[in-house]
Order: structure tokens, then C-alpha cells, then sequence
């Protein structure tokens, strides 16, 4: 336990450690009362990055930061988990209520989000229907057989691939699965893009924040920057609410500053559930960067490729040409330019590592 200690992780198990449900700082009513099925393994660990740290500090003229990672790819015992297993607690929950057998979703072929659907129907004995559209013109001889979509057709999902380009809005696509569903007698609950525009898809990383205050709470440790990637946009959402929601319980808290790589997200559908005031959430709490996503969704550039690379070298740290790369460069950029001046960085790492998979020239020259 001192190594793991000495190492720098925030979230780890002893003798002493409270149950996963009690690590959690409270949760207020009506945010409490939201039903919830527990799929995650606990808390998930939060460790220093400490060689990238020490080496943008030696190379970078400006205040030094500390960087940490929290470790969302590393959250749940189920298929590899990730950001949308803690979206679809609540969407799970929901769907058990009001007696569903089966859940369909939508994605691109490499969609993180669908094999984590695909996953917790398999954990929860139902049925999973999954759209994989095409939204990346990316060539690769493996794209549509390894990797997300590889796990999910082990995990007895319906997968049908689908030529429609990207677009993370209600599809047509999704819309016939269910009347099809329907139609055989299924009862389908149909879940959207990266769980995300539906009414509960922010709750889990606004309780995610509160996660976040224990932790600091239990190590002495204030995180001045939270830094998450953004792209369907209700992980970003859920954050902004769910430390807005800590201001509002613990005003003598210092503040964070939550900022998104990459995408738009919208928070009104979670501030509502979670009991959040109209005017508690202001333009100046939405941070979004719009310098780094390489022009396309799912096509990495050079940065993200030398930010993947760069990361993985310095410390076995795994991201993805999708998301995390993308997000990890921003990281690095505003770092560089003194844009993120000193304190203790968090950055969410949401998952992703599988599609690497399907981007199999990533290192073939090296």
C-alpha cells in the first residue's frame, strides 16, 4: 500500500477503506433520491503523471502544474468500462423500472459508447440491438472487425453496420431498430448517442464531480483545473453541473475551472434533475476549446498522433486517436503556452484504448 501510496494514487483499497457507496461526499435531495443501478468497481483511481509533470516543467517557462489522471478507463469489472458504463448506471436503472429486454443504441463502428451498452446488457441479462453508422473515413483493414465492435459481437450484441455518416443527433436509423423491436414483441429502450441527449445522461459524471471532492478530501489535494474531452457532451455537462452544485453546498471551497476539448456540450437537462437553479450555471462556467480536433471527428493529425505517442512513452500512459488523444494534446498545448497557469491539473481519462485497434499504423514505422 506505501508503493501505490508513494506512486501517487488517491483512490485505492485497504482494510480501513469505506465501501464504495460510502465515498462518495453526500449527495442532496433530489440528486440522492434518482434511481441507480451500481456497475462501477468504486471510485475510480485518480495517480499523478509525474515524468510528463517534471518534463513540461523542465522544457516550459511558465508556472509549473502538477497533472493527474483520473482514471475512468479503469472504472468498472465489465468489458474494459469507461465514461458511458457511469452514464448508463441511471439509464440501466430506468430501464429495469419500467421493464425493458432490450437496449438499442447507436454509434460509429468504433463506438466506445455501443460496446459499453453492449456490455451492460450482457451483465444484465438483456438484449442489445446496436446501429454502427459509418462516421470516420478511415481506412484500415480491421476497422469493422477489431477492436469496440469485436467485443460487443462477443458480448452476443446485434450489431448492424450502417453507411450513414457522423451525426450524434436522433437517427432514423435507431428509430426503425426499436419499431422493429417492437414490432417481435421486444421492449426496447432506446439509448442515444453516448448516453447523452436523454434526460438522465448527465447525472453520472455530475455525482462524478462529487467523487472527485472526496477524493480531495481524503489526500489533501486541491485540483485548481479539471480537463475533460468533450464530443456528445454530457460528461462535460454532468462535470459542470455536479461542481456547480458543490459550490452551491460547500461555498468555502475554492473553485474549479472545468474546461472541454473539442466539442459543445449542453447542461440544462442535468442542472434541472439535479436541482440546480436556472442562473447557478452562467456562460462563463462553459470552457470549450475548439483548437484540437483536427478538423473531423475520429481522424487524428500529427499533434494527436505526438500527443498519443508522447504519453505513452513517458509513462505507459494509453490514449486514442478519438478522443483522449485529441484531449491529451490540447493538455499538453495550453500547458506549453502558459494558458493553465500552475496548480494541480485532473484530466478525466474517459477510455478509448480499444479503437487503437483499428488504427493499426499508429507506431508500424517506429
Amino acid at each position: 500500500m506505501d508503493i501505490i501510496k508513494a506512486y501517487g494514487f488517491l483512490s485505492y483499497q485497504s482494510d480501513d477503506t469505506p465501501p464504495p457507496e460510502q465515498r462518495t461526499s453526500p449527495l442532496p435531495a433530489p440528486f440522492s433520491s434518482i434511481p441507480r443501478t451500481p456497475l462501477l468497481l468504486g471510485p475510480s483511481p485518480i495517480h499523478l503523471l509525474p515524468r510528463i509533470t517534471a518534463d513540461l516543467a523542465s522544457t516550459t517557462p511558465h508556472a509549473k502544474v502538477n497533472i493527474y489522471a483520473k482514471r475512468d478507463d479503469l472504472n468498472s469489472a465489465f468489458a474494459y468500462g469507461g465514461n458511458k458504463t457511469r452514464k448508463l448506471e441511471y439509464l440501466l436503472a430506468d430501464a429495469l423500472a419500467q421493464n425493458c429486454d432490450t437496449l438499442v443504441s447507436i454509434g460509429g463502428v468504433q463506438s466506445n459508447h455501443t460496446r459499453q451498452v453492449a456490455a451492460v446488457a450482457a451483465r444484465s441479462g438483456l438484449k442489445a440491438k446496436l446501429v454502427q453508422e459509418h462516421w470516420v473515413d478511415w481506412v484500415d483493414k480491421g476497422y469493422d472487425s477489431v477492436g469496440n465492435i469485436q467485443l460487443s459481437r462477443l458480448m452476443g450484441a446485434d450489431v448492424r453496420l450502417d453507411p450513414s455518416g457522423f451525426g450524434i443527433e436522433h437517427k432514423n436509423t435507431a428509430a426503425a431498430v426499436v419499431e422493429e423491436c417492437k414490432a417481435n414483441g421486444d421492449r426496447p429502450y432506446y439509448i442515444p448517442a453516448g448516453a447523452s441527449d436523454h434526460p438522465l445522461g448527465g447525472l453520472g459524471f455530475a455525482r462524478w464531480a462529487f467523487e472527485v471532492r472526496q477524493q480531495e478530501q481524503e489526500q489533501g489535494i486541491f485540483f485548481n483545473t479539471v480537463l475533460v474531452c468533450a464530443v456528445t457532451g454530457s460528461t462535460f455537462a454532468g462535470m459542470i453541473a455536479g461542481f456547480k452544485l458543490l459550490e452551491r453546498l460547500y461555498p468555502d471551497d475554492p473553485k474549479r475551472k472545468v474546461i472541454g476539448i473539442d466539442a459543445s456540450a449542453t447542461v440544462e437537462a442535468t442542472r434541472v434533475q439535479i436541482g440546480l437553479k436556472e442562473e447557478d450555471i452562467t456562460d462563463e462556467d462553459v470552457i470549450l476549446d475548439d483548437r484540437y480536433h483536427a478538423g473531423i471527428y475520429g481522424i487524428p493529425d500529427q499533434q494527436t498522433w505526438d500527443a498519443i505517442e508522447y504519453a505513452a512513452k513517458m509513462e505507459a500512459f494509453i490514449t486514442d486517436p478519438v478522443y483522449e488523444g485529441k484531449s491529451f494534446a490540447g493538455m499538453v498545448d495550453m500547458i506549453k503556452k502558459g494558458e493553465i497557469k500552475g496548480g494541480n491539473i485532473l484530466y478525466a481519462h474517459l477510455g478509448g484504448q480499444l479503437a487503437l485497434n483499428a488504427y493499426s499504423e499508429l507506431g508500424a514505422t517506429k
